[in-house]
């Protein structure tokens, strides 16, 4: 049988949020045979380090170390900042383990979360046109029309997920790659066909007015011809839309309706549905004219960089 992957989670300033997280990951089904790596960031230069000091005292509770298989802490003296944290972080995983299952640390996962994380790399372990996992769905109920338990959706999911040690090497974080883009109006679609807050989140990125992993492994994921499969049915709520987090704003939920409790589940290669693709746009395009706005502002910038 194949090991269960590493639980990898990624801690600051926000103890409350880190132990409500590890709660509910202990309380998983299979949390006492999967190791559990949590790295915590170092304070910004001039930051009251209070609560920082105080999530490593929520991450170094010998109480975890009797929920999981076993237990590594990983403290930064700097601050690295999340895209660097979790680079390094999950490299460092992927080196020991070849695959990893990510959660930040405001994210509540349901009973079975574990399992279908694992169930799922095992499945899709072959299958190279899946880039990563997630057991996030932006669905509250099952779409109309839609009878499989997966989904096969061509945008990665940054609050939990999993992938594998072969696409992770893949990836380039100079996201050089961003130029075919500009010359490709098919990528541009291909790119945004899940939300077209991408193409302007990859640009905000290149401009060096945010700080994004996921970004820059969603363009690899676009490249390479790769998609994430989701679950139909959400398995994560995530509690860090509360003014208290340095990425998220109050109020951006997508979906806070999780399971409560196991659901039976059947794992499938699938193909992309068009029906759940327009979706999904409009869940993360937003309305109408700030989806047409947006398309406006990236064909100005493709001409610009034609």
């Amino acid at each position: 049988m194949t090991p269960r992957a590493p639980i990898v989670v990624f801690g600051y300033n926000r103890p409350d949020h880190l132990t409500q997280t590890l709660t509910h990951l202990a309380q998983a089904q299979g949390a006492s045979e999967s190791d559990l790596w949590i790295f915590c960031d170092g304070p910004k230069p001039n930051a009251d380090r209070t609560k920082v000091e105080a999530v490593r005292t929520v991450a170094n509770d010998p109480v975890w170390r009797d929920k999981f298989g076993s237990v590594r802490v990983i403290a930064s003296e700097a601050n690295k900042g999340l895209a660097r944290s979790i680079i390094g972080g999950v490299s460092a995983a992927m080196d020991k383990a070849g695959r990893a299952i990510v959660v930040e640390d405001d994210v509540l996962v349901a009973p079975d979360f574990l399992d279908f994380m694992n169930d799922c790399l095992n499945f899709y372990a072959d299958d190279q046109s899946v880039g990563s996992i997630t057991g996030f769905s932006p669905f509250r109920a099952r779409p109309a029309g839609y009878a499989k338990d997966v989904m096969a959706i061509p945008r990665n999911c940054s609050q939990c997920w999993a992938t594998w040690a072969d696409r992770w090497a893949e990836v380039d974080w100079e996201a050089r790659g961003a130029a075919k883009l500009w010359r490709d109006p098919s990528l541009r679609r291909r790119f945004n066909a899940a939300g077209n807050d991408r193409v302007d989140r990859l640009h905000r990125q290149l401009a060096g007015k945010i700080d994004s992993w996921s970004i820059r492994f969603g363009l690899w994921q676009t490249l390479s011809g790769r998609h994430t499969i989701y679950p139909v049915e959400n398995r994560v709520r995530n509690i860090g839309y509360d003014g208290s987090g340095v990425h998220t704003r109050l109020g951006q939920d997508v979906n806070a309706h999780a399971l409560t409790e196991a659901r039976a589940y059947t794992l499938e290669h699938v193909t992309e549905d068009r029906a759940i693709l327009r979706q999904v746009a409009n869940i993360y395009g937003g309305p109408w004219l700030k989806r047409v706005l947006r398309g406006l502002r990236t064909w100005m910038r493709s001409k610009g960089n034609s």
